[in-house]
């Protein structure tokens, strides 16, 4: 365990990695990552189940910061994996809430302290961020082309059907647009939403985080990006506003 002054000073140097651990990252996008401090008194065990509880609610990869080269990755789908902590990227914080509440300890409110200097000091001052510009897209292969290429008669890309439940498209299909031409995109519809708040359980984002939607009205795919899902707010939170 760290001492006062030093969890008073964490945060300030402009590294390129947060050093009040153990802490949860969470990928938002690429270039984003939301960081949640963590008690420093709690067994290895609890910090795993943390872990994978906020995982499998936001369904966004996270992971436990545990030490400078000790990183226990937790995938949406549930693969794990140890590797090196993520760095760089731009940091977030009170965004995500966690899984379970923590005493609001004089080591923990130093730390999210000192999370907070770090994020001044590593916050670009200008520029703007983007989700993934590739709309997760990838080139389609000779069969794929063959296979998606064009609309059907009425006019919707070749690979989708209509979801009997809500009613809107989902499946795998050409880009309709000119921008994204031979790139193959995965389109999901409203029932496949699935990023839930880990503390409340609600839906983060009206649409799924990091995922395409077929707009049948213009004829385009369109991506959320998974800081779209940074705005939520708890009903209980919201009712005490």
């Amino acid at each position: 365990m760290q001492d006062s002054h030093a969890l008073a000073t964490l945060g300030v140097r402009p590294t390129n990695l947060f050093e009040g651990f153990p802490y949860l990252t969470t990928r938002v996008v690429p270039a984003m990552y939301h960081i949640i401090v963590l008690p420093d008194d709690v067994a290895e065990a609890d910090l795993v189940d943390i872990t994978r509880r906020q995982a499998s609610a936001n369904v966004l990869s996270t992971c436990l910061v545990r030490a400078a080269n000790s990183a226990l990755y937790v995938a949406p789908g549930g693969r794990e994996n140890l590797a090196e902590p993520p760095r760089g990227g731009v940091i977030v914080a009170g965004r995500l809430r966690p899984c379970r509440p923590f005493p609001q300890t004089q080591a923990l409110v130093a730390r999210g302290l000192a999370l907070r200097r770090y994020i001044q000091a590593v916050t670009p001052r200008t520029g703007y961020l983007f989700g993934d510009l590739t709309k997760g897209g990838r080139p389609a292969t000779l069969e794929e082309t063959v296979l998606l290429a064009g609309r059907q008669p009425n006019g919707v890309p070749r690979g989708l059907v209509r979801c009997a439940r809500c009613g809107e498209w989902r499946g795998r299909c050409l880009d309709p647009g000119p921008e994204f031409a031979g790139q193959v995109m995965d389109v999901h519809c409203r029932c496949a939403n699935d990023n839930r708040c880990a503390a409340c359980g609600d839906l983060l984002h009206e649409r799924k985080l990091n995922a395409n939607t077929y707009n049948e009205a213009d004829g385009h795919v369109w991506h959320t990006p998974g800081f779209a899902g940074l705005g939520h707010v708890c009903a209980e939170a919201a009712s005490q506003c």
